[in-house]
């Protein structure tokens, strides 16, 4: 059976298992520079499209039926959408790829306009068919998450980097 888990400390997304329910294989993902730094894991990096996907797993979590991101250029659904067409080291190490080199993320996260080919937002959600919600687990400082960890969770990932640049901007301003 095909299972996440996700892990987080202190709001951030720190590793991931990935078990693609075929090979039998659990894929590792930690946060950090260096790949391979623990026991043959990947890595990641902080950046807005794990933000992104951090954000839509929670988020499916949370509510199963309604969980999207959507944005234009420079949100969370666009770095995410653009990480997934691009096909980048990082989400090759945390979800594998299939027989033909196709990253596995291409199964789990459904897009509509994809890489922003028409105006106006992409949008993102978590492809139920093949990701059921029951196999996507949270984990918050090291326990599984309850309902308030995902709301506290959804608030901090959704912190868009513009208002934060913008608060640095008027406190450097006072």
């Amino acid at each position: 059976m095909r299972e996440i888990k996700v892990y987080f400390e202190a709001g951030e997304l720190t590793e991931v298992e990935f078990n693609d329910g075929l090979s039998g294989e659990v894929r590792r993902c930690v946060r950090g520079k260096s790949g391979g730094a623990y026991r043959s894991a990947g890595s990641f990096q902080w950046t807005s499209a794990v933000r992104g996907l951090a954000s839509l797993l929670v988020q499916t979590v949370l509510l199963p039926n309604e969980a999207v991101i959507e944005g234009g250029a420079g949100t969370l659904a666009a770095s995410l959408d653009y990480a997934i067409s691009k096909q980048p080291m990082w989400l090759t190490d945390m979800f594998g790829c299939d027989q033909q080199g196709i990253c596995m993320i291409r199964r789990m996260v459904l897009r509509t306009n994809a890489e922003r080919k028409r105006p106006g937002p992409t949008v993102l959600s978590v492809n139920q068919r093949y990701m059921p919600v029951e196999s996507i687990k949270i984990i918050a400082d090291g326990k599984p998450a309850t309902r308030e960890n995902l709301v506290v969770l959804i608030a901090m990932l959704m912190i868009d980097k513009a208002a934060k640049e913008q608060n640095n901007g008027m406190a450097l301003a006072a």
